[in-house]
Formats: structure tokens, sequence, C-alpha cells
């Protein structure tokens, strides 16, 4: 790996892939592709792009790719179980596309994922949302996952 393109992860390649996840998912939103695209496309990429600093070699593809068509599949039932969720100062029509990627993700995996530990889900979902994040946002995400896992 080129020396400053390496990516050290305290959660390892799952970790990386969940952030990737997290980001073309976002990106299918706001460009409007199709989760086809978007997954022939991020798959086919020798080096991903994290951030301006930061690409890395490889994903885990497999979980990339079930993570985003579990998502998809279950996208009414995700916004659902967001929607029920919200504070009366919450709207979800409102809410910054990115937050509800990593809701839409965090949940699919703690919904769809049960051979994942819940209490790894719910740091990486909030290791996540700090990279974007002000810390008030942090805690919303950090609130609701668990307010559906509770449910």
């Amino acid at each position: 790996m080129p020396k400053g393109k390496e990516r050290k992860s305290k959660s390892g390649l799952r970790g990386v892939t969940r952030l990737y996840a997290v980001q073309e998912l976002y990106r299918a939103e706001m460009e409007n592709l199709p989760l086809e695209r978007i997954l022939e496309e991020a798959l086919s990429k020798s080096e991903v792009y994290i951030s301006e600093n930061i690409s890395l070699f490889e994903i885990d593809g497999d979980f990339f790719r079930s993570l985003l068509e579990t998502a998809e599949k279950n996208l009414t039932a995700l916004d659902a179980a967001i929607v029920r969720h919200l504070s009366a100062n919450w709207k979800f029509d409102r809410m910054a596309p990115l937050m509800k990627s990593i809701l839409r993700l965090g949940l699919a995996e703690l919904l769809y994922f049960p051979q994942i530990p819940k209490n790894v889900v719910f740091n990486e979902y909030i290791e996540i949302s700090k990279a974007f994040f002000l810390e008030n946002e942090v805690a919303f995400v950090n609130g609701l996952l668990n307010s559906v896992i509770s449910e």
C-alpha cells in the first residue's frame, strides 16, 4: 500500500466496509442511482476512497453487498421503524440523507443480521456517526438504535 493510503481501523475490514456502505447508500440517494449500479461500481474498484486522505484496497465485498441489498429490500420497514421512534422535534422528511443512511444500515444490521453481536453494531454506527456529526446527532443515532432494538 502506498504511504499515506493505509487505513488502520479498530473495527477491521467490516468496520471500514460499513463506513463505505454508508457513503454509497448516501450517494445512491443523492444521485438517484439504482442499487445494482452502486454495487457494480463499488465492487469493481481496486481502490476505495473513504475520504480525501484515506483509501484502501480491500473491502468485505460479500458483506457490503448483503448489507446494501438488505437495506434496500427492507427500506419501507426500516423507515417506518425510524419514524415510529422519532421525537416530536425530529421529522423524517427533514432529516439529512447521511443520517438516514447511517440509521437505515445500522437498523438493517441490527434487525436482519442476528449473527453479528448487537453491541458491535451499535459501536460501529456510533463511531461512523461521530465522523460526520456533532455530539447531539451522535446521541440521537444511539438513542434511536437503542429504542428500535428495545421495541
